[in-house]
């Protein structure tokens, strides 16, 4: 009983100031847009580096959510990642030779909660679950390859600064972890990757956000 009550007091700390934001304001829906710079870790595959592909991502992100209560907030998003062709080489091959360009689908589910104001900012950390699909494309004709699957948690947290009425502009930096499920070849048909040669990957994103209340 007497953890309950010191859970609650607390969770009542970390309410009061975002209440007086809520008093502020009548907004329910929030419109965010992303723009940062990723690197990768880990693998794609068994026995190949995802950065032996891929140098970086630029990932242009669109995201809406709506305020369940002052601090609390849930949505959808999606974005679209425009890959740097790795220029390492692997057995004398330098994927920037074969490789014309890399794009990247995402789209999944968010929650996002916002802390106490400090000075002229508002931190907030959020979590994602979603899916993605990202596309190699071939030079000299060679088609266009894939690979998908789940980024199974991507842990994200930022600061907003107001600069107008209803629309704040801030950093933001994340950490997703994914695994690539499917496969398919250029010219090929889509196929299961084997569980054996599944690996983890990791994206550090840092970047900055503009969010639109309404």
């Amino acid at each position: 009983m007497r953890k309950a009550v010191i859970a609650l007091a607390a969770l009542t700390v970390l309410s009061a100031p975002a209440a007086s934001r809520a008093e502020e304001q009548d907004l329910n829906l929030k419109l965010g847009v992303g723009l940062g710079y990723s690197i990768p870790f880990g693998d794609a595959s068994k026995g190949e580096k995802l950065s032996d592909v891929a140098a970086g991502e630029v990932p242009v992100e669109l995201e809406l959510s709506y305020r369940f209560t002052h601090a609390i907030s849930a949505g959808v998003y999606g974005g679209y990642g425009f890959g740097l062709v790795s220029s390492s080489s692997v057995e004398g091959v330098k994927a920037s030779d074969v490789i014309d360009s890399i794009t990247t689908w995402r789209f999944g589910v968010q929650g996002e909660y916002e802390f106490q104001k400090l000075g002229p900012a508002i931190p907030y950390a959020g979590l994602r679950v979603g899916y993605v699909t990202e596309s190699v494309k071939q030079k000299n004709g060679g088609g266009t390859s894939s690979a998908s699957g789940w980024e199974y948690l991507t842990v994200l947290a930022g600061a907003d600064f107001e600069v107008a009425k209803e629309l704040a502009v801030g950093p933001f930096a994340s950490f997703a972890v994914g695994q690539y499920t499917t496969r398919q070849a250029a010219g090929g048909s889509s196929e299961s990757i084997p569980s054996g040669d599944r690996t983890m990957h990791q994206w550090l994103t840092i970047g900055v956000r503009g969010a639109f209340g309404f």
